[in-house]
């Protein structure tokens, strides 16, 4: 995205480029000097001419104000255009935002576009709900609706006429700067085209190409528990139920990753045939010490590092996923000995809250590449086999398996406990690693998030990024992270019910905006006082970003916790899920050194992740590496179909897949709970659901959405 601006450029841009800069005129003087200049040039040869020429030429006309309406929901009144927090907010100019304005971003937008923008979207409330109840009145209530995971109904609503053709309006000239963009990456375009091959939504659009979440862990829980002598380990019993998947003719060694390379030049060998997994379970006496020497054992005798440590930390760490679950025994084993006596109970896993715990399927990859998730949308539950066939994830034999390995994991307690209830809206991560010198601590090791929220110096100073599992992916032995940043599920349309003529071209300047330079940067870093006019910042990449003021980082600090990406969004009204590509500049410039050092070690790597370009090391489907869509636009028979056919798509789906985790190896289901005991009897509930016409229904969706781009 860093690029000249289009010569094809909307007057506003123009004009919005000399305020940036913080001189020339103003944007009305600016849209009254070009329209005048432009109409003096063309006077003599104008004929009827088309729209297209037109707005190509001059953009649309910006001289008088015009008035839209948003209606832009995200489920938290803290994330909407408009300004909620109880504080009033002190802008470096002396402006200062209360409570009922418009966040500073909008209202700068607002100016700079010559509009009067109305946030009339009811504060809190989910972005599903709010298109059912504004499907009711045809859209007429707003001229922009928008939110999360609501691109489906935007594209469903569009063929059906109740927001623009934005293909249309791109053909007659308008969001040129848009268009460009969709030239340039025909992936995103693909991604967001109806089965009528119309685009009808601007979509959310996230750092595609780059690494999403990475395993995170408490770094010094490692050397401690294996580069330490004389350790006092814990003596307490411990009962073991996970059987191991590196074992009888599945065993690793040889061909079957006896050999791999995690980074170039550097190659790991695994010695011997043997099971660390087998080899605790067989010990007479389990407990932390045990099963702690036991992998100590097992480590120097497959592996040539120099600490026992390098097998999970570093450039050159090569563990499975046995090896894994088998540290993780030890972490569980040793409480005292790793808080030093301040908790009787730690936690291996964990995921950042409870509506995250899906995080924990993506497990499935280091049991033989195991597709759960198509993108990294939880609702991408598809992927797309060697035929180019969709396969629905959730109900594949694998899954079900996968689900079985969870349940074994939870049943030794290596999986947090609170992060299956979807009533607990803690913030894990917070609790298990930022709570260590409270009164009442509470201790995690590893989880699967964002480098840079995740090694935050507010959160714990002990977190490293770390490789993931070495596995058999697509029928080979690398490393891989099924979770590359995605188009989103997110955006927004315009309503044509809502909206007249005029108010549809200033809708789409607005759209067309934050894909200019000026908007990109504003969307992404925040206000032209808030970012260091004379410096850059210089990323990891060696690529110049914006760079922000004191006043950012010290306000952030003071108001959120030091959370850059929650201030810019709460409070300055940025990184909203609005149709806009985000850039990685800005996570990189709230990144500590620990997190500087997962992006370097992940990126010297020879890991592979899911890009919509689908490469990686040849295999078994060619398939393998290619992001699903978004979403799948759907038309008006097959939604039927699906709603009145089929019950796949609730959240009760997704409690039974959980039910299997949390009962099925200890048999501890309460009352009412269903829980799977064979994959005949998972599979008969998906069927039961109507699982051959959910499938067929989407494979024909997905065959007309590739057909039609």
């Amino acid at each position: 995205m860093r690029k000249k601006l289009t010569k094809v450029m909307l007057l506003a841009a123009m004009a919005m480029s000399a305020a940036l800069t913080g001189c020339g005129s103003s944007v009305v003087e600016q849209a009254e000097q070009q329209t005048a200049q432009q109409t003096a040039e063309n006077q003599p040869e104008e004929s009827a001419g088309s729209t297209e020429a037109a707005v190509a030429e001059t953009g649309p006309d910006l001289t008088e104000e015009v008035e839209l309406k948003f209606n832009f929901a995200v489920g938290n009144k803290s994330r909407t255009m408009t300004y909620n927090q109880e504080s009033p907010l002190t802008l470096p100019d002396g402006t200062v935002v209360t409570a009922g304005m418009l966040k500073p971003m909008w209202s700068y937008v607002e100016n700079a576009l010559n509009c009067d923008f109305t946030d009339v979207t009811v504060q809190d409330i989910k972005s599903a709900d709010m298109i059912q109840t504004e499907s009711t009145s045809n859209f007429s209530g707003a001229n922009i609706y928008g939110g999360e995971s609501i691109a489906e109904r935007l594209m469903y609503y569009g063929t059906e006429g109740k927001f623009v053709n934005l293909s249309e309006r791109m053909e007659a000239g308008y969001l040129p700067n848009f268009k460009a963009y969709l030239e340039e990456n025909p992936d995103v375009k693909t991604a967001i085209t109806a089965y009528d091959g119309n685009i009808y939504h601007v979509p959310y659009i996230a750092e595609i190409g780059q690494i999403g979440r990475s395993f995170v862990i408490r770094e010094s829980w490692v050397t401690s528990l294996l580069d330490a002598e004389n350790a006092g380990y814990d003596t307490s019993d411990f009962t073991v139920y996970y059987q191991g998947f590196y074992v009888g003719d599945n065993k690793r060694t040889g061909e079957n990753g006896g050999t791999v390379t995690p980074k170039e030049g550097v190659e790991i060998v695994k010695k011997t045939d043997a099971s660390i997994i087998e080899l605790q379970n067989a010990l007479e006496v389990k407990n932390g010490e045990t099963l702690t020497n036991a992998l100590i054992q097992y480590i120097d005798e497959n592996y040539d590092y120099d600490k026992p440590s390098e097998l999970y930390l570093g450039e050159k760490a090569a563990y499975d996923i046995d090896e894994l679950i088998a540290l993780m025994r030890c972490i569980k084993a040793n409480p005292h000995y790793l808080t030093d006596g301040k908790a009787d109970v730690v936690w291996p896993m964990f995921t950042r809250q409870s509506s995250y715990r899906e995080e924990l399927l993506r497990l499935g990859t280091y049991f033989d590449g195991v597709k759960v998730h198509g993108s990294d949308s939880y609702q991408a539950r598809w992927y797309i086999d060697a035929d180019g066939v969709v396969q629905y994830t959730y109900a594949q034999e694998s899954v079900y398996d996968v689900l079985c390995y969870l349940s074994d994991m939870e049943a030794e307690g290596l999986i947090y406990s609170d992060c299956y209830d979807l009533s607990n809206k803690t913030n894990h991560r917070s609790a298990l690693w930022g709570t260590d010198e409270g009164e009442a601590p509470s201790y995690g090791f590893i989880t699967y998030d964002f480098i840079a929220s995740s090694t935050a110096d507010s959160l714990n100073p002990d977190t490293a990024v770390i490789l993931p599992p070495v596995a058999k992916v697509n029928g080979v032995w690398q490393y891989y992270m099924d979770n590359g940043r995605a188009i989103k599920p997110d955006g927004w349309a315009i309503s044509v019910a809502g909206s007249t003529e005029e108010q549809i071209q200033r809708a789409c300047a607005v759209f067309d905006y934050f894909f200019t330079e000026e908007g990109f940067t504003l969307q992404n870093y925040g206000l032209p006082m808030n970012l260091d006019q004379e410096n850059k910042y210089i990323g990891p990449d060696g690529n110049e970003y914006p760079l922000f003021t004191d006043w950012v980082n010290e306000t952030c600090n003071n108001v959120a916790n030091g959370d850059l990406s929650t201030f810019l969004r709460d409070w300055m009204g940025c990184l909203m899920p609005i149709g806009y590509q985000k850039e990685i500049g800005f996570e990189y410039q709230y990144t500590s050194e620990r997190g500087f050092a997962g992006w370097e070690l992940l990126k010297n790597s020879t890991t592979t992740i899911a890009t919509y370009a689908g490469e990686g090391p040849e295999g078994d489907n060619p398939n393998y590496y290619k992001m699903i869509p978004p979403v799948f636009s759907l038309t008006s028979r097959q939604k039927e179909t699906i709603s009145d056919s089929t019950s796949i798509e609730t959240d009760d789906v997704v409690e039974y897949m959980f039910n299997i985790i949390r009962y099925k190896t200890k048999g501890n289901a309460p009352q009412g709970a269903e829980v799977a005991q064979s994959y005949e009897e998972y599979l008969q509930m998906f069927e039961n659901r109507g699982l051959e016409l959910y499938e067929t229904t989407y494979q024909t969706a997905y065959e007309v959405m590739t057909s039609v781009n």
